[in-house]
């Protein structure tokens, strides 16, 4: 008799409890920003970030932080997935996830910011040209489910641990001053920036666990 398959019933289907936590987490704490947003309650905390960063402005800074915004633009992270896409060998193990990941992103990136219409700091901080809404900072909210899915996919598909190591150290560093470079350049509040982040964990963490289960599925077919 030939072996049976594994049931899929014995697996975890969906998201693990440190999963789901983590998300739930994460949702939460956007709606506890989100809440303040709406009822115009940070202005204490927003000013005083942005003034302490706004008095570090310098020439060097605004070059470093626009050099590292551009980073997390729609037109840097679409060459990065067209290479991933580009190149056989990494196609379906970076390049389609990633890919999936950006296009999943932008679209609720863009429904959120439409539901909150909140407006940007002042034009006259602007240090870039930035249009559209504020609240979440769509670069802050793209980057971590775009860099976050390259961590991932790098420490489960590299062999070389170290060089695993470093490169999410390093996309985490990128994730951190993307988020910060938006505030610098005058174009979000620092509340725009830590609900890009919680929310985009939160559907980090829910893509995530979508990719293994369509795995799992696979695998037990």
């Amino acid at each position: 008799m030939g072996s049976k398959k594994p049931s899929m019933n014995s697996k975890k289907l969906f998201m693990s409890k440190k999963r789901k936590g983590a998300a739930f987490a994460c949702f939460l704490f956007f709606g506890f920003i989100s809440y303040f947003v709406i009822t115009r309650d940070t202005l204490v905390f927003d000013t005083v970030i942005r003034e302490y960063i706004y008095s570090h402005r310098n020439d060097g800074l605004t070059v470093f932080f626009t050099t590292v915004t551009y980073l997390g633009n729609w037109n840097t992270i679409s060459l990065i997935c067209g290479l991933f896409l580009l190149i056989p060998r990494v196609r379906s193990s970076f390049g389609l996830p990633l890919s999936a990941a950006a296009l999943l992103a932008s679209l609720i990136q863009k429904a959120l910011k439409v539901s909150f219409h909140r407006a940007r700091p002042d034009l006259a901080l602007h240090l870039i040209n930035q249009g559209g809404y504020s609240f979440p900072s769509g670069h802050s909210f793209s980057v971590l489910i775009f860099y976050g899915m390259m961590i991932f996919l790098c420490r489960r598909n590299l062999k070389n641990k170290t060089a695993a190591n470093l490169i999410t150290i390093l996309l985490s560093c990128l994730i951190l001053l993307i988020g910060i470079s938006r505030i610098y350049l005058g174009v979000h509040y620092p509340t725009d920036v830590l609900g890009g982040w919680s929310m985009g964990l939160c559907v980090l963490l829910v893509f995530l666990s979508g990719l293994d289960f369509l795995g799992n599925r696979k695998r037990y077919l």
